[in-house]
């Protein structure tokens, strides 16, 4: 990992919200393409805190599993840890049928559905976000 910091994690977090508003404006018309990308911008905005710290993260899609390894820096974060559970099951579930159910994204994934994912994001993104913003007033206002 070679992109690391305050600008790094700027970088992630643009990205995570570029999903998260996209997710927005698919939910009613592709539910499950929002509920995916709901669970990638989540994802985004928590390792977006590693990055910042220059701190290396797992290899997983788990936003529970990230938002523990960020525990003890972030305790604030652990609220979230619930909607990480749920979003974390979009990662896969949106996208493939399932071999064994034969459940099919395209009919398994209402307008509602997307709805909540997109609000369970936006609640991460945003505590990710204010983590960053106290993160980037720390290191600015460490000079005064």
């Amino acid at each position: 990992m070679s992109h690391l910091g305050l600008q790094a994690a700027a970088d992630w977090l643009a990205l995570a919200e570029s999903d998260r508003q996209t997710a927005a404006l698919l939910q009613d018309t592709k539910p499950h393409i929002a509920c995916y990308l709901s669970q990638q911008a989540a994802e985004k905005a928590v390792k977006a805190l590693y990055v910042a710290h220059s701190v290396p993260f797992a290899f997983t899609h788990s936003i529970a599993e990230l938002i523990d390894g960020l525990a003890d820096e972030y305790p604030e974060l652990v609220r979230h840890r619930s909607a990480g559970v749920i979003l974390t099951l979009y990662e896969v579930n949106t996208r493939y049928i399932n071999l064994q159910t034969g459940i099919n994204p395209l009919k398994e994934f209402r307008a509602e559905d997307a709805s909540h994912a997109v609000q369970l994001t936006t609640e991460i993104y945003e505590e990710c976000q204010h983590i960053y913003g106290q993160l980037v007033q720390r290191s600015t206002g460490s000079k005064d």
